[in-house]
């Protein structure tokens, strides 16, 4: 099980108004949403290209001044991955050592590109009317088969396994 988890402050914000944007947020990047608590969220996705179940939970508190946003993201092998681990295991050890590097190195790039992607949304919607916004990653580009959102490193569509060349 792989594990993330970061907290972040976003001043003279309302978790009311912050709320539907990060549930809309969240359901374009393709986690099948439920609403867990008062400014709760659970989400979950299947990353089937290396077959992880990701989840999620964002939580919206009140604070002095603003509103923390606690965002935690993890990953299980699905039973799908675990029973590809194992005959790959039996069949081809080095090839299934090698597997299992790459695709937790994966999760690690794509967790890290969402939570990235998820702050740097959640400065632009929470700063005030005509503020600068604060230094961050590009704008991440859509994808052209799903749609989803792509950061620059990605080279594989994680939602339906697009690549410049097509689908997978």
């Amino acid at each position: 099980m792989f594990q993330k988890r970061e907290v972040h402050f976003a001043p003279n914000a309302k978790p009311a108004d912050l709320w539907p944007k990060v549930w809309d947020w969240w359901g374009r990047q393709g986690f099948q949403l439920s609403q867990s608590g008062p400014y709760s969220m659970h989400g979950t996705s299947f990353y089937s290209r290396i077959g992880l179940r990701r989840e999620m939970w964002v939580v919206l508190s009140d604070a002095a001044n603003g509103t923390n946003i606690d965002l935690s993201l993890n990953a299980q092998i699905t039973d799908e991955g675990l029973i590809a681990g194992a005959v790959s295991a039996v069949l081809f050890w080095p090839v299934a050592v090698v597997g299992g590097a790459v695709s937790y190195s994966d999760y690690e790039t794509d967790s890290t590109n969402l939570m990235r992607a998820f702050w740097q949304f959640l400065n632009a919607v929470s700063a005030p009317a005509g503020a600068p916004h604060p230094p961050g990653p590009e704008v991440p580009v859509r994808c052209a088969g799903c749609g989803a959102g792509l950061l620059p490193d990605w080279k594989v569509c994680p939602y339906c396994g697009w690549t410049k060349s097509g689908p997978t």
